[in-house]
């Protein structure tokens, strides 16, 4: 237990709308360096992009499954042209441009974390929901607009671009 308060106490706070003050290679280094072997190894399962449905966290667990069926349905829908119905996920986040509406996403699963830490003061759950938070504003910020630009121009208009070069 006492690790764990030095570990959540060492680290630097997050907020959504501010650049991540510490890298996730950082945090892990930090977090191996002070948790047990087992709550490591649980650490390291816990990852957003990845949706991993089997970390040992029921709360957790239960959140990563949920994202992962809402983008499904999303996709899917979007596939037979008809509105999508997440399950969790609020319909307004679904409205916009795609940059925007990740941005909706993300402060959703922002918010959900939020909730799920309340309470949980120096707890493995308070440790994995900081890592899934630096995670999204990791994302949040490497977001480059200039480069979601020619992207989306190679994939719109790739002939074109082909002759460019």
């Amino acid at each position: 237990m006492s690790n764990m308060v030095y570990l959540m106490t060492s680290l630097p706070s997050l907020s959504f709308d501010h650049l991540p003050p510490i890298t996730i290679d950082e945090f892990n280094d930090e977090a191996k360096a002070q948790l047990s072997v087992r709550h490591f190894r649980l650490l390291e399962s816990v990852d957003i992009q990845q949706l991993n449905t089997e970390v040992g966290k029921k709360s957790i667990a239960l959140f990563l499954k949920t994202i992962k069926k809402d983008q499904a349905e999303v996709r899917k829908a979007k596939l037979q042209n008809r509105q999508a119905q997440p399950e969790r996920l609020p319909k307004s986040a679904l409205s916009g441009n795609p940059l925007e509406r990740e941005i909706k996403i993300l402060q959703w699963q922002w918010q959900e974390l939020l909730d799920m830490e309340a309470g949980k003061t120096f707890t493995l759950i308070e440790v994995l929901v900081y890592k899934l938070k630096l995670q999204i504003v990791s994302r949040l910020y490497s977001f480059d607009p200039k480069k979601g630009a020619e992207v989306l121009a190679s994939v719109v208009d790739p002939v074109k671009n082909r002759k460019d070069k």
